[in-house]
C-alpha cells in the first residue's frame, strides 16, 4: 500500500507547501467513476481497485499456498489492528460482524432488558436501528421515539424523556435520511451521568468523519463496511468501550467467545473483551479485502477525507439552494457529514431520469432526494447533477400533474 500512498499525494504550494492528497489520482482508483456520476455512497460505495487486487491475492494464496495466509487468524488480527488505527480505538475493543443490523441485535438482545424497562430511539433511525429494539416489546420493554424539529434532534430532546426506567438509547451518529449529525459526545455524557447505555449506529459516519470513536464517549458503536470503509457487504465491526463488553451477553457462542480454548474447561468463562461476540470462522475473504481498503483510507487520512467531503457537500448545498430547492439537511458542518437531502417533485421520477443519464442518487423519507458524495467525487460531478436537475425537475412536475 505504500506504493499507492506515494501515488496519491502531491505538493500544494498555495497551502504552505504541505502535502495534500491528489484526488484526481485517487479518483482513478475507482473504475465505476469512469462511466457514472456516482453520488450515493450513503447506500453503498464503489469498490476501489485495491479491493479487486485483494480478492485476486486471496485466491492466489488459496490456489498456490492452500490458504496459508487467507485462512489465517493472524491475518484477521492484522486487519483488526489496521481498523483500530483508523477508528482510533484499542484493537481488543473491536469485533468483526456481518453488518450494522447484527451489531445492534447483539446489543439490544444482550443487555438483559426486562418488562418495564425503557429504550429511547430517534425518529431518524434506519430500520436496522429500530426493529432490534422494537422486537423487545414482546417482552414488555417500552420503546419510545424521540422526535425532532427543523431536521434536528438535540441531546435535550432525549434528556427530557429520560427517567428512572430508561436503560438504553439507540441513535445514529449521522442520520441516513436527512444527514443530520447527532451530538454524540453530549448525549454520551448525559447517558453516562444517568447510567444509561448508549448504542450508536455509525455506518454513515465511519470513513467520512475523522473523530476517533473513543472521543464520542458511547458505550457501543456499530458499522457495516460497505459504505465509508469501501469494503464488501458482509463486513463490519462492533466497538465496545473498554470494560463494557462484559455487560453484553452474546446470544451465540463458540470457540472464540471464551477466555480459554479448552472446550472441556470448567467452568466456561466468556472472554471479557469484544472477542466474546465472535463465535465461528470469520469472513476471511471480506476482512482480507476490508484491510486493503482501510489501508487505502489510512494512506489518505481521515482528516483529509473529512475536509474533502465538507468542501463538496458545502458546494452542493449552495448549488441546490440556488436552484430554489428546499434543503432538509442542517447547514452547519457540525450538524451534518456526507449526506445532503432536499425536496424535489416526484423524487422517484427524478431519480430514475438521473439514472438514465448515468447519475446515481437516492430517494429517502418519501419526498427527498438524497445525495452523498465522497472524496473521490469532484465539483464537476455536482455541476453535472445540478445541470441535470434543472432539466429533469420540470419533466417530473409535468408527470406529477
Amino acid at each position: 500500500m505504500q506504493a499507492a500512498a506515494d501515488r496519491v499525494w502531491h505538493d500544494d504550494p498555495p497551502n504552505g507547501g504541505m502535502m495534500l492528497p491528489d484526488f484526481d489520482a485517487l479518483r482513478k482508483l475507482f473504475p465505476t467513476l469512469d462511466n457514472w456520476v456516482y453520488l450515493d455512497t450513503a447506500a453503498k460505495a464503489p469498490l476501489p481497485r485495491c479491493a479487486e487486487e485483494a480478492m485476486v491475492s486471496y485466491m492466489a494464496d488459496m490456489w498456490e499456498r492452500v490458504g496459508e495466509r487467507s485462512f489465517s487468524l493472524q491475518e484477521i488480527e492484522r486487519a483488526r489492528e489496521c481498523l483500530a488505527r483508523l477508528v482510533g480505538v484499542p484493537s481488543s475493543t473491536l469485533s468483526f460482524i456481518k453488518n450494522t443490523s447484527e451489531g445492534i441485535n447483539i446489543v439490544a438482545h444482550g443487555l438483559g432488558l426486562e418488562a418495564g424497562d425503557k429504550v429511547l430511539i430517534s425518529e431518524f433511525e434506519h430500520s436496522a436501528g429500530v426493529l432490534p429494539w422494537r422486537r423487545l416489546e414482546k417482552d414488555g420493554v417500552e420503546v419510545e421515539i424521540v422526535r425532532g424539529s427543523a431536521g434536528r434532534i438535540p441531546p435535550e430532546a432525549f434528556i427530557e424523556k429520560m427517567d428512572d426506567r430508561t436503560r438504553a438509547v439507540g441513535v445514529s451518529w449521522v442520520a441516513y435520511g436527512n444527514g443530520y449529525r447527532f451530538d454524540i459526545p453530549a448525549l454520551s455524557a448525559a447517558c453516562r451521568e444517568r447510567g444509561i447505555v448508549l448504542a450508536v449506529d455509525g455506518i454513515q459516519a465511519v470513513g467520512v468523519l475523522a473523530t476517533p470513536l473513543m472521543e464520542l464517549g458511547a458505550d457501543v458503536v456499530v458499522a457495516g463496511g460497505f459504505k465509508g470503509l469501501l469494503s464488501p457487504t458482509g463486513t463490519g465491526f462492533l466497538y465496545c468501550r473498554e470494560g463494557f463488553a462484559s455487560r453484553i451477553e452474546p446470544a451465540y457462542v463458540a470457540r472464540f467467545s471464551f477466555a480459554s480454548d479448552d472446550k472441556w474447561k470448567q467452568p466456561l468463562k466468556l472472554a471479557t473483551d469484544s472477542s466474546r461476540f465472535e463465535y465461528g470462522n470469520p469472513n476471511f475473504l471480506g476482512i482480507w479485502v476490508m484491510r486493503h481498503s482501510v489501508e487505502l483510507i489510512l494512506s489518505i487520512g481521515l482528516e483529509q477525507i473529512e475536509r474533502r467531503v465538507r468542501d463538496l457537500t458545502t458546494y452542493l448545498y449552495e448549488q441546490v439552494e440556488e436552484c430554489g430547492l428546499t434543503v432538509k439537511t442542517p447547514r452547519p458542518w457540525h450538524e451534518r457529514a456526507g449526506i445532503l437531502s432536499f425536496d424535489v417533485p416526484d423524487p422517484e421520477s427524478v431519480r430514475r431520469q438521473l439514472m438514465q443519464r448515468k447519475i446515481v442518487v437516492n430517494v429517502r423519507d418519501g419526498d427527498s432526494l438524497r445525495v452523498a458524495p465522497h472524496f473521490y467525487n469532484t465539483r464537476q460531478d455536482i455541476d453535472t447533477l445540478v445541470d441535470s436537475l434543472e432539466t429533469v425537475i420540470p419533466v417530473a412536475r409535468s408527470d406529477e400533474r
